[in-house]
């Protein structure tokens, strides 16, 4: 902690300034917490995601009416490509025009923003999940991709069979953001802000406790300690 290569920090003193400072340090730590769940409530807005789910098979036999492995197989590598599709702006300018979402200020680059395309693992299902800070309107945007998705495809790669397995339904509870979350992060936050008030303490002490210190600073040998008369033997001389 002195004007030496290395810089040493003593635990027991840390311990020993958490403890002395306590009181301010819950109190950091707590208003930190408080503010950033106010924050996440009143500043941030709230938003909901609807989802709805696809199942797309691509048969090799269109006359047939059974599905084969193989079918299942093409259809699951064919599912990045679906995802492709269904963020292309073949796709969200009918969708945008359908629901006259361009009023909103919604073109193709906020459209690629709420709209999100996810595969379940090995499967042939896809996820459409929309973001928006209107329930309904996830739930409106999500179905009228799917509906857009089902007529298109079947010009652009000449598959029928899509089926869906649910549709959006408008969603009853904010998908973010998260109150817990940025509480969380608000304690974290509190903390390191301890953590650096202890630091500044103790790079600023000038104090010398023991006589080790003393060794240490001045590389002098000691003749004799001044005893304590009411805690004990105390400081070095």
């Amino acid at each position: 902690m002195y004007e030496n290569d290395e810089i040493e920090i003593d635990l027991s003193r840390v311990f020993e300034i958490i403890k002395k400072h306590f009181k301010p340090f819950a109190l950091i730590v707590l208003a930190a917490s408080i503010v950033a769940a106010l924050i996440t409530l009143f500043l941030i807005p709230k938003k909901y995601t609807a989802e709805a789910k696809l199942i797309i098979v691509q048969k090799s036999n269109p006359d047939s009416q059974q599905i084969s492995y193989n079918d299942l197989q093409t259809s699951q590598k064919l599912v990045n490509t679906y995802s492709e599709i269904l963020k292309s702006e073949a796709i969200s300018d009918e969708v945008i025009r359908n629901l006259n979402l361009d009023n909103e200020g919604i073109d193709h680059s906020a459209y690629l923003e709420m709209v999100n395309i996810s595969s379940v693992k090995d499967t042939e299902v896809i996820k459409i999940s929309v973001e928006t800070k209107d329930p309904a309107l996830s739930a409106r945007i999500a179905n009228e991709i799917v509906d857009v998705f089902q007529r298109k495809i079947v010009k652009i790669m000449n598959i029928e069979n899509v089926t869906v397995l649910n549709s959006a339904k408008v969603p009853e509870q904010k998908s973010s953001p998260s109150n817990v979350k940025n509480t969380l992060i608000g304690f974290l936050l509190g903390c390191v802000i301890d953590g650096c008030i202890v630091l500044y303490i103790l790079l600023n002490d000038r104090n010398i406790r023991t006589e080790e210190e003393l060794k240490q600073i001045f590389d002098y040998p000691i003749i004799g300690l001044i005893p304590d008369m009411t805690h004990g033997t105390g400081g070095a001389e």
